[in-house]
Parts: structure tokens; sequence; C-alpha cells
């Protein structure tokens, strides 16, 4: 018997055993079916998902076709319908391997622990041929979505798998993964990502989750690992893994992780390793790394400046606040030179001093003279960072002002509701003041707007704005706001509210399924796709070139072509860029609050953010979406299961690292 079978049967035979439900595995039939896309079988099933059709699906589930089976299967991946489990758990054992895959997936998507005990049966410890390594694998990463701690436990104690045991290996990585996003860890399995990071051996997709968990895991503790750690940072060349190492050398937190990040800075030439070395050094002490950021905040890529400088806004110090402002005519963009101002605006504590007057007064000019909204918006957040000035913010609530600079009164509003000094600064009077805002943002909510009543109402649902209590007697105006909203353009504001009143104990009525207008598949538009159809996305910063994938999520791509095609995208602004993260574009409003009258379905079944340049659509929940897409600068996995992916960029990356907020789509083409 091979090590690998063994190991498993060790980690799992216990909970198996515990299980009464556990079947003998069928007769290993392959029986050929068809899952393309231009199968009618395949296809009926899209519709089914698209009306979430829960009866029919099911009914699908228990098909003597094993075409229809899969369909199904991958439709309550998106769907994730609990009462779908009693059809799905049969799948697990399907002569069908591909079917087994996708019921894994479903079941592991729908993410209730009742399922523990059925996938753990169906994990096939005697499949000696390693015809079901893939399903093997996707129970593994399943069980990470929905298991207990034991599970984990036995999950990362599984160590004998080979490298060529790839599925397998991948499987146990995101399964630990998918813990960590769940808020559970396990020392041992922090120990098993650090050694299949290190070993080289080791498949790069399995080497990139575990560098990925590495990044993104609270609570672990890489105190050990300091020299395994800084060997790999030393010796590793590949992108993907430098960017996760950067912030795992961070939560090494030494002298000598610290040293290493510094002087790294010096020499890395791409700008997303640059941005984590930035973000890891936040952890260290302000009087070691500050000078680092002063001279970071300079640099010529605005992604660098804007990450250096967003520190001082959440790092600095008074006794810098004249630094502060003194570098922001050395930033060389509008993003680091607003978020220079704000940190100074916030450490410059004098009003009186000269300093201070100055800083002000120039802030108020940038407002008055900025002709890029979001950069206007930038110097409104930086204006609105002191405190004091709170009473001239709802100027720039009026509707004349852009949808952006709007939502960022709002926004600067409410963070200064969460400062940590408001009750000392206000001497005592911070009760008082909180009433006089929570004035202000019920005049926000009056106005209709719905960028801005969701983030009042957003606001209120955060206990750390202290608004729940301060608008008490104007609940009344949310019920109202909520009432007018348009539907389902205004869809995700409308969610925003129902979470807000249910803070005050009201129930808003919920959504009937024909306001949410879902758009139907245009399969005439998915029929004109083939392999050689490109997507040519020409922005104000140079043009991208995208693939699509219709067998993936054809009701996105058959929406973005209609979209496209009647020129709904040209002039839209890319209203949301986050350096080494996304940037974000579709927003008929520009601030990431807008949408048209239709929605469209998430489709996630078993799609992956395992490289950079992935397009997914944008969304406030599971079946919100509509127009609004982004592209990812690097493998981005927290995302996987929960933002569907419809393309993927296959030219352009440079202009995608290039772009910056305010820059626009000029134009789409689709070239069939």
């Amino acid at each position: 018997m091979n090590k690998w079978i063994y190991a498993l049967g060790l980690a799992w035979i216990g909970l198996c055993l515990a299980i009464p439900s556990c079947v003998p595995v069928e007769e290993k039939v392959q029986t050929p079916f068809d899952v393309r896309l231009s199968s009618q079988a395949i296809r009926h099933a899209y519709d089914l998902q698209n009306k979430q059709d829960k009866d029919s699906l099911i009914l699908l589930l228990k098909s003597d076709d094993p075409s229809s089976r899969y369909a199904a299967a991958r439709a309550f991946a998106s769907f994730r319908d609990s009462s779908a489990l009693p059809a799905l758990f049969p799948l697990l054992n399907d002569p069908q391997q591909q079917i087994r895959v996708m019921a894994a997936f479903a079941i592991g998507q729908i993410g209730s622990n009742t399922a523990e005990g059925m996938l753990t049966a169906a994990f096939d410890g005697r499949d000696s041929a390693r015809l079901y390594q893939e399903s093997n694998g996707i129970i593994l990463e399943a069980m990470g979505k929905l298991g207990s701690q034991k599970y984990l436990r036995a999950l990362s104690t599984i160590s004998n798998y080979l490298p060529t045991d790839t599925l397998l290996l991948l499987g146990q990585a995101r399964g630990i993964y998918r813990y960590a996003l769940r808020n559970m860890v396990d020392p041992d399995g922090t120990a098993l990502m650090v050694l299949y990071l290190s070993n080289t051996n080791i498949p790069m997709p399995v080497r990139i989750v575990a560098a990925n968990y590495l990044h993104r895991a609270q609570g672990i503790d890489l105190s050990s690992f300091a020299d395994e750690l800084i060997a790999d940072w030393n010796g590793e060349t590949n992108l993907n893994l430098r960017m996760c190492l950067a912030t795992a050398l961070g939560k090494v937190n030494t002298a000598g992780a610290e040293k290493l990040l510094i002087e790294s800075l010096k020499t890395e030439t791409d700008y997303r390793v640059k941005c984590n070395i930035l973000r890891a050094l936040q952890g260290f002490d302000y009087k070691d790394v500050n000078a680092v950021y002063l001279d970071a905040a300079k640099d010529t890529n605005p992604a660098i400046a804007e990450v250096a400088a967003q520190y001082f806004v959440q790092h600095g110090k008074e006794q810098d606040g004249n630094k502060y402002r003194a570098l922001i005519a050395d930033c060389p963009t509008w993003q680091a030179k607003t978020r220079m101002a704000q940190a100074s605006n916030i450490f410059l504590t004098n009003m009186l001093s000269s300093l201070k007057t100055s800083l002000l007064k120039d802030i108020q000019a940038s407002i008055q003279q900025s002709s890029n909204p979001y950069e206007k918006a930038g110097w409104v957040k930086a204006w609105g960072s002191e405190l004091r000035n709170f009473e001239s913010l709802p100027k720039y609530f009026q509707a004349d002002q852009p949808a952006v600079v709007r939502t960022e009164a709002v926004t600067s509003l409410i963070e200064a509701c969460k400062d940590k000094h408001f009750d000392e600064y206000f001497a005592g009077e911070g009760y008082l003041i909180k009433a006089q805002i929570a004035g202000y943002l019920v005049n926000a909510i009056k106005s209709g707007d719905a960028g801005m009543i969701a983030l009042v109402a957003d606001a209120i649902s955060d206990p750390a704005t202290g608004l729940k209590g301060a608008m008490n007697d104007k609940k009344t105006e949310l019920s109202k706001a909520l009432a007018g909203l348009k539907l389902p353009q205004e869809m995700e504001t409308y969610i925003s509210v129902t979470k807000a009143l249910k803070e005050y104990g009201l129930t808003a009525p919920v959504i009937p399924e024909e306001q949410k207008n879902v758009k139907p598949i245009d399969w005439k538009l998915i029929d004109k796709v083939t392999d050689g159809t490109r997507v040519q996305i020409i922005t104000s910063a140079g043009e991208i070139n995208m693939k699509l994938f219709p067998d993936r999520a054809p009701a996105s791509v058959s929406n973005f072509l209609d979209l496209a095609s009647k020129g709904f995208y040209n002039n839209k602004y890319f209203h949301r860029v986050v350096p080494n993260f996304v940037i974000q574009t579709g927003c008929p409003r520009g601030d990431g609050y807008g949408s048209l009258d239709f929605t469209i379905r998430s489709e996630v079944a078993k799609a992956y953010y395992d490289e950079e340049g992935y397009v997914g659509m944008a969304s406030a929940g599971p079946h919100t979406e509509g127009t609004q897409f982004f592209i990812t600068h690097s493998p981005t996995p927290h995302l996987d299961g929960r933002y569907t992916i419809f393309g993927q960029v296959i030219s352009g990356m440079e202009v995608v690292h290039r772009i910056t907020m305010g820059d626009t789509i000029k134009q789409i083409n689709i070239l069939y």
C-alpha cells in the first residue's frame, strides 16, 4: 500500500468508523457524457440555475443522464441551498469522477456542518489506482469550508503525501486555507504550510496556496519558522510567493526579519512585492521604520507611494506632523499627496500654529481646484480628518457634487465618530457633537442618495461608531429611505438598510423575486463566442485584452457582451483601485453604489483566483451582480467561491498595473 494511502487511513479511519452512513464504493464505471456548453442538458440546467428553480434542479440530481446530474450539482455550487444536500450526497459515490468532484464542491459551497460525516465517508482511501484523486482532493477542500476543529486537526496531520500527489496536496492545502478564512487554525497546519512553501519539489499551485495561508491567516505564530522563511525569501524568485513571503516575514516580527525587509525594499523591482513589504513593516516599531515610509511616499510608482503615505494616516506620531506637511509637495501623485495631507491634519494638533493654518488653507484650495472627482474626494477626506472640521462636511452632500465626493464626505463624518479620541477632543461634550453629526447623517438619508444612505446604514450597524444610539429616534427615516429605493439597481443599499433596521428590532420586507429582475442568459450571444474571441478594453492608460469563460459563467459573459455592445462601459471610471489587489469599474455613479435595473446570478462553481489578471464580477452578496467588474493584480484565493470569474487578461497586464483611480474605459470592442 502506498504511503499516502496509509497516512490518509490513519488520519481519517476513526472518523469514518464513527459514521454509520459509510457506504461501499460503487463499481467504477467510466460512462462518457457531454458537459460542453453546446449540450442542451447543460444549457437547461444553467437556465434552471438562473431561475433558481430548486425543485427542478433537485430532480436533475437524480436523473439517469450523467450530464444532467453534473450540471445540477454545479448549479448548487452557486445556488447554495442546504435542502439539496440529501440529493447531493449520493453523487459523492457517482460512477462519474466529474460528478463526484462537482458534488463535493457544491457541498462545500453550501457550507453546512451536517455534511461532515458524508464527506468523510465518501473519501475513497482504497483508491490505489488513483482513479478518484481529484474528487478526494475536492473533499479535503470542502472540509475546510464546513468542518469542525477536529477535522482541521486530522487534515493538518496528514504528512505523507508525495510531491506527485498534486490533487491531494492541493485539496489538503486549500482545506487548511479555507479553515483559516473561517478563523480556525492549527499549529500543525501552519507548520505543514511552511513546509509546502519551502519545498521546491511541491507543485507550484500548492506552494501558492501555502504562501497565501501564511500571508492571510490570522492568529498564527511564525516565530519558530524565522530561519526557514528568511532562507525562503533569500532563495525565492517566484513573485507570487515573494509577495506572500513578505507578509509572513512581518508576522515573524524579529529584528532580523525587519532588517531583511528594509534592505530588500531597496533592491526589489516588482511594485507588488514592495507594497507587501511596506504593509509587513507596519507591525514594527515606528521609530525604526518611519524613515523607510517617508522615502517610499516619494516613489514614482503610485501604488507604492499610496501604501507608504497611508501608513502615516494609521500610525503617524504627533511629533512628526510637520514632516508630513513638508512631504506633501514631494509626493508624485494626488493619492499620496492627499493621504500625507490627511496624516498631517491628524497629527498637527495645534489649531493656532502657522503650519496648521497653512495646511488647512492649502487643502481647501486643492478641493476647489481639483477637476478629477476622485482627487477632490481625496482632499475632502484630508479635510475631514481634522475632527473640528465636521460642521463643514455636509455642504459636500449636495446633489451638485460628484457622487464620489458625496460619499466621501459622509464617510469622513462616520470616521470622525469612530475616532478613539472623540470624547476627549470635545472635552466631555462628545455626546452632543455625535448627536449633531447624527442630524447631518439623517439629512443624508433624506436626500435619497443610495450611496450616502448605504454608508449611514452600515455605520449604524457598526458598534464602533456609537451612532445606533445617537440615531435611535430617527430610525423611521431608515424605513422611509428603504421604501424609496429603486430595485434592483439599489440592492446593495437595500441590504445595508435592512441590517440597520434589524439593529433596532425592525424587520424589512424580503425583496420579491420579480423585483430582482434577473437577466436571462442570452444564448445567441454565447453562441457567437469561440476560443478565438477576444475582448479589447481601451482605457485612458492603455489597452487590455481578455478572453471570456462562457462555459464557467454564461450569465455573466452574456451580460458583459450585451452591455459592452451597447457602449455602456464607455467613459466609465475605474472607481476603485487597491494596490496589489484589484482595479474595479462599471459603476454608473462612479462611487461603487450604482447599477442598472437588473441583476444576474453568481456563478462560482469550481473556479479559482490562482493567477493574476482574472476578471470577476463585483457584488454585494450572492446574486446581486450587475454591471461592475474587477481585474486582479495577483493571485487572490480568498475570493474563490465568492465572486464570479468570467474572463482573464491575456495581454496588457502592464496596463492593469498602471491604472489608478480616476482612469477611464474609453471603449470596449468584442473581437469575434
